[in-house]
């Protein structure tokens, strides 16, 4: 009873509006941490909720249900976080920033509220407490001086005019019940008289047989005297029946107003009860349940319920007792006694700096009794500690909705700083898993990227911006879909220098040219564009450090090999790098280039001799060189073969 109640003060700030529909594609954030400024709404299809018996209700209002294992109440078909709610949120941050209610006029309305509590603390049945009594009257008066205060929203006042009229109730039913009493006398009085008249008719009627039934005397007049008196009594004996009959009705029309008044009094008050209770103005339900008990005393307290309805089976507890007043009595209590439980451990905990749990016992406590004494004087400096510690823990649940995960772990970082028994476990691993999750995304995506798959890199790109929107990792997965945008025009401009073998270039503006890959059939060529480049530079890099090892000879191998390679392939002989080396070398080994070319010259006028003096000539500067070789070869081959033929 107690948690309901409990549910019932929150819920009196809730807006039953529906939460923010989760993003697609993303988990849904901890019940515990939904910070969307809207209550956490759950669907009624949804198959966790399906199944649960609807929330009792009470005098025609749902009755919220709190679960304290996770801080959240059941009302209206939704889930609400307490501490999270937006409406709780506004209302503590505002009690945060309150002053601590001191005023002497707040002193004042404290001691009225404790000077009534104390007076209708007894529950003597003696004059004073009887309609119009002394203790009856204080109250009265003390209600109407308390509702004076602003803080009190004349509640006092309410609960005093409830009273006022509960017992003005009381005096018009006894002022019947007197008029009742009167009536009987009357009615008595009637049917006295009736009997009377009636005994005067049957003594009338006996003599006048009697005298009949003697002899006649002679006399005159003796036997025809006639009885009228017997005939006016009849008249009068059914007049009074007529008036009896219309006191009687009477009698029974102030007996129902009387039980009909009585029943609309009671509902009228336990209706203010209720509103009072709901409204968790604790001290206006104990002094207006204990008066109750000294207005009707008749003993009957039983709450006017439907037995069949839900509000009854909370009040009974499912034990059959019949619900009560009392039973309101000792809920409010209790609330009294919890609140101000709540707020000593507050201070105890403030004093081992458990931030954490300070600022969720107090949350708990202004919900539930934000109008009770020891929560409106909680001084300043506590309050400004619970708000720096609430500040954080609310930019914490902001950023976390915000997908805000590297801030989320700064925040909490911080509010471990000020409390180090904070949990943050529940923070850290949920932004844990959600940076890794986008990171395993744009992981995806970049492989996408590489298998030349545009559709699944969309996919993924997108997945891991929904998850983590400020992952840092996302700039490089930008730049690849801004590649993508601009691709067709970079595969264009590859296959012209593809086709005119300039592959240098390529090789050169390879991330440039990297795009291609979404293409299959020009990633293979771009593939092959990159290795024959690294081939060729790896076979200059070789022979430029041999050359460098010998001087005379070293460049006349180099000029060999680099013409050796261009002959044996086509792409070396359009490479500028090695055309550039083939210059440099020819330069540095001139002498023997020379008399390869002479040799060539000669060779192809047909000047044999000489021919064969140059390519000898040639092998004298270089003797390993393989085209002076050959030329001598083909020289001496002409010149035998002519000898010979």
């Amino acid at each position: 009873m107690m948690s309901l109640l409990m549910a019932g003060a929150c819920s009196a700030q809730m807006p039953g509006g529906a939460a923010n529909p989760p993003t697609p594609g993303v988990q849904a954030l901890p019940s515990s941490f939904d910070a969307s400024g809207s209550s956490a709404k759950k669907n009624s299809n949804d198959p966790a909720h399906q199944g649960e018996t609807p929330n009792p209700q009470l005098l025609g209002i749902e009755m919220p249900l709190l679960d304290p294992s996770t801080d959240t109440v059941k009302y209206n078909g939704g889930m609400f976080d307490v501490g999270n709610n937006a409406a709780v949120r506004a209302r503590f941050e505002k009690y945060l920033e309150q002053v601590p209610d001191n005023t002497a006029e707040s002193k004042r309305y404290r001691a009225l509220m404790r000077d009534m509590l104390k007076q209708t603390q007894r529950a003597g049945r003696d004059r004073n407490y009887a309609v119009g009594g002394d203790v009856l009257i204080k109250v009265g008066k003390g209600l109407y001086q308390a509702s004076e205060y602003p803080g009190d929203a004349n509640q006092s006042g309410a609960l005093a005019s409830a009273i006022v009229s509960a017992l003005d109730v009381q005096r018009e039913s006894l002022v019947r019940t007197r008029d009742n009493e009167k009536i009987e006398k009357e009615m008595n009085g009637l049917i006295k008289q009736a009997d009377n008249w009636q005994n005067y008719n049957v003594a009338r009627k006996t003599a006048i047989s009697t005298a009949s039934a003697r002899p006649s005397t002679g006399k005159k007049g003796g036997g025809g005297k006639i009885d009228s008196g017997g005939d006016i009594n009849a008249l009068r004996i059914a007049q009074n029946i007529k008036i009896a009959a219309k006191k009687e009705a009477t009698q029974a029309a102030n007996l129902a107003t009387n039980e009909s008044a009585k029943l609309a009094s009671k509902l009228n008050y336990q209706a203010m009860l209720m509103a009072l209770l709901l409204s968790r103005r604790f001290d206006h339900v104990v002094i207006g349940a204990r008066i109750y008990r000294h207005i009707y005393r008749d003993g009957d307290t039983k709450l006017n319920l439907d037995e069949k309805s839900k509000a009854h089976e909370v009040f009974t507890g499912g034990v059959g007792l019949p619900p009560t007043v009392n039973a309101i009595d000792s809920v409010a209590s209790n609330m009294r006694r919890e609140v101000d439980q709540s707020i000593q451990s507050v201070y105890g905990m403030l004093a081992r700096n458990k931030l954490g749990e300070a600022t969720q016992h107090l949350i708990e406590a202004v919900a539930i009794g934000e109008y009770m004494q020891s929560v409106a004087t909680f001084p300043t400096e506590a309050r400004q500690r619970i708000a720096e510690f609430w500040t954080l823990r609310k930019r914490a649940l902001t950023a976390l909705n915000a997908r805000d995960y590297a801030t989320v772990e700064q925040v909490a970082a911080k509010m471990k700083e000020l409390d180090v028994d904070f949990d943050d476990s529940l923070l850290l691993t949920y932004t844990t898993g959600k940076k890794r999750q986008s990171d395993l995304a744009i992981r995806n995506a970049s492989k996408a990227l590489r298998n030349g798959d545009e559709e699944n890199f969309n996919k993924y790109i997108t997945e891991a911006g929904i998850i983590w929107p400020r992952n840092p990792n996302l700039d490089k997965g930008t730049e690849m879909l801004a590649k993508i945008d601009a691709g067709d025009p970079v595969k264009e401009e590859f296959k012209r220098l593809y086709d005119g073998k300039e592959f240098r270039r390529i090789a050169r503006e390879r991330e440039h040219y990297k795009i291609v890959a979404t293409d299959p059939d020009l990633a293979k060529k771009y593939e092959e564009v990159i290795a024959l480049v690294m081939r060729m530079d790896g076979m200059l890099e070789q022979i430029k450090t041999v050359a460098q090892q010998d001087a005379t000879l070293g460049p006349c191998m180099a000029y060999e090999k680099l013409v050796e390679w261009q002959k044996s392939d086509e792409n070396f002989a359009h490479d500028t790098d090695m055309t550039l080396a083939l210059k440099d070398f020819e330069s540095k080994a001139h002498d023997f280039v020379q008399a390869l070319r002479e040799g060539e010259s000669c060779e192809q006028r047909g000047e044999f001799g000489s021919a064969l003096s140059c390519y000898y000539r040639a092998q004298c500067k270089y003797v390993q060189s393989t085209l002076a070789r050959d030329g001598i070869k083909r020289v001496m081959d002409i010149i035998v073969r002519a000898k010979y033929e």
